[in-house]
């Protein structure tokens, strides 16, 4: 395919987003205890539970481009 649909560039532009944040926070969590001598366990937490939540949207995002390049995929065979 020569040019992505706009709705696949989106998608795209969300999935990057998602994935970069998701790495931001696993950064964080690996390095919490770097300078400090205690972390508060809510802290830890709070951040498992953003990365839990980023996972489960990526989950839903890929299932939504699964789902347009199958339309796609469809629409472009009845066309030839």
């Amino acid at each position: 395919m020569k040019s992505m649909p706009p709705e696949l560039k989106s998608y795209k532009e969300e999935f990057d987003f998602i994935y970069k944040k998701i790495g931001d926070l696993e950064w964080e969590r690996a390095t919490i205890y770097l300078g400090k001598k205690a972390i508060m366990r809510s802290d830890i937490e709070m951040i498992d539970e953003q990365i839990e939540n980023y996972r489960e949207n990526i989950s839903i995002l890929i299932e939504k481009v699964r789902n347009e390049v199958q339309r796609i995929n469809h629409q472009n065979s009845r066309k030839g």
